[in-house]
C-alpha cells in the first residue's frame, strides 16, 4: 500500500470497515435490481463523502484531494456504482461552494449537503461529449429569466436527482465563450428525464434529459455568463481524480478476488494459486494496483500542494482506467468459467471496469491532452 500519515490510514481503515459491513452486503441484490441504497447516503456523508470538498463555512469540510483520493479509491473497491454515484453528488456542491453566490449557496448547499437533495452535472449532448464548446442547449435571455432548449445524454443519475447543473450556450455563434452554466432546480423549472439501459454500474442511472423551453432564473447562472467552461474545469481535476482512484479501487477488488479464489481453488489435484501462469497473473495485477495507486496519490498530493495538477490527473485518469481493464479481465480469467457467473464479483469489477475510460474524458482525450502539453502542439484544434 501506498505510505500514508496516520489521519490518512485511520481514514482509510474506518471507511473500508463501514463500507465492507454496511455496503457490501447489499451489492448484489441492488445490482440486480438496478436500484441503489439511497438510505445510507447520510452515514456516508460523515466519512468526507460529498460534502469533503465544500468550504467548512459553507458547511463542508473543507478536506484534502487526498483524503479524497482515499474515499475514492474504498468506494471503487467495494462497488463501482458507489463511486460513481458519489462523484457526481461531491461535484455539485463542490462548484457551488466555489463560484456561486451567497443567495445560491444558501439555497442550494443544506439539502445537498444533508443528503435531503441529490444533483445532477449535465454537459454531454449527442453531438458534444468531449467538445463541450459543441454544445446545442441554447439558453436564450428573457427577462429575469433564461429559456433552455435542448437534449443531454448519458446524464448520471438524472432520474434520481432534483435539481443540479446544465450547461447551455447564450450564443452558438460564440463557441466557448457562449457556454454557460446554470443552476437548474426541477421544482419550478420542470425538465423530462427518460432513462437509457446501460452495461456496467448499474447501480446508477443514465439519462437523456431533455428541456423544452425550460424556464430558469437569470439568478441562476453560477458563475458568469460565456464562463460555462471556466467553472466546469474547476471541477474537471477532481472528476478526474475520483475516477482515477476508483479505477484503483476496481483493480484492488478484483487482486483480492482472485488471490482468494486461487488459494481455495483446486485444480489437478493442488491448488490453483500454485501454477506459474495463474501466479503470473495475480502478480500482474498486483502490480497494476499499486502502480495505479502510486499516480492517482501522486495527482492528490500535486492538488493539495496547490499546483495546477492537471497533466497529472489526465495521466492518473488515463493508466488507472486502462489498468483497470486489464486488471479486470486476468481477475476474471483467473476465475475461469466462475468468473462469467453473475453471482461472481468479477462479474461486475468486469463490466464496472470497463467503464472507467470513457467518462470525464475517454483514455484518447487524455492521451492528446497529454500531448499537447508536452509537444506543444493540438491535435484536436
Amino acid at each position: 500500500m501506498t505510505l500514508l500519515t496516520d489521519e490518512e490510514r485511520l481514514l482509510r481503515e474506518s471507511v473500508r470497515a463501514f463500507l465492507d459491513r454496511k455496503v457490501a452486503p447489499l451489492v448484489a441484490e441492488h445490482e440486480r435490481a438496478r436500484t441503489f441504497p439511497w438510505d445510507i447516503l447520510p452515514a456516508l456523508h460523515d466519512y468526507g463523502y460529498v460534502r469533503g470538498l465544500v468550504a467548512p463555512e459553507d458547511g463542508g469540510e473543507g478536506i484534502g484531494y487526498t483524503m479524497l483520493a482515499i474515499l475514492m479509491e474504498e468506494a471503487g473497491r467495494c462497488w463501482g456504482s458507489l463511486r460513481t454515484t458519489m462523484n457526481i453528488l461531491t461535484i455539485v456542491p463542490y462548484l457551488i461552494s466555489a463560484v456561486g453566490t451567497q443567495e445560491q449557496k444558501d439555497r442550494f448547499l443544506p439539502g445537498l449537503l444533508s443528503g435531503e437533495r441529490r444533483g445532477w452535472f449535465a454537459m454531454t449532448e449527442s453531438d458534444a461529449g468531449s467538445d463541450a464548446a459543441a454544445l446545442r442547449t441554447i439558453a436564450r435571455r428573457d427577462g429575469d429569466d433564461y429559456i433552455l432548449s435542448g437534449r443531454k445524454l448519458y446524464i448520471t443519475n438524472a432520474s434520481h436527482a432534483d435539481m443540479g447543473i446544465v450547461m447551455a450556450t447564450v450564443d452558438p455563434e460564440a463557441g466557448a465563450k457562449g457556454v454557460t452554466a446554470f443552476l437548474l432546480d426541477g421544482r419550478e423549472s420542470p425538465y423530462e428525464v427518460h432513462e437509457i439501459p446501460h452495461m456496467p454500474v448499474r447501480g446508477t442511472s443514465s439519462c437523456e434529459m431533455v428541456f423544452d423551453d425550460v424556464r430558469v432564473p437569470a439568478a441562476n447562472v453560477l458563475g458568469e455568463v460565456g464562463r460555462g467552461l471556466a467553472t466546469a474545469m474547476r471541477a474537471i481535476n477532481v472528476g478526474r481524480l475520483n475516477m482515477a482512484m476508483g479505477a484503483v479501487g476496481l483493480s484492488q477488488a478484483a487482486l483480492e478476488e482472485s488471490v482468494a479464489f486461487a488459494k481455495a481453488r483446486e485444480q489437478f489435484g493442488r491448488q490453483l494459486g500454485g501454477f506459474q501462469l495463474v501466479q503470473e497473473m495475480v502478480v500482474e495485477i498486483a502490480t497494476l494496483t499499486q502502480t495505479s495507486r502510486l499516480l492517482g496519490m501522486n495527482a492528490a498530493r500535486t492538488l493539495d500542494a496547490g499546483l495546477p495538477g492537471r497533466f497529472e490527473c489526465s495521466m492518473a485518469k488515463y493508466y488507472c482506467g486502462e489498468s483497470a481493464n486489464r486488471a479486470a479481465s486476468l481477475a476474471l480469467q483467473v476465475h475461469g468459467g466462475a468468473g462469467l457467473m453473475e453471482e461472481s464479483p468479477v462479474e461486475r469489477i468486469f463490466r464496472d471496469a470497463r467503464e472507467a475510460t470513457i467518462p470525464e474524458g475517454t483514455s484518447q482525450i487524455q492521451i492528446l491532452q497529454m500531448g499537447r502539453e508536452l509537444l506543444g502542439v493540438s491535435a484536436l484544434r
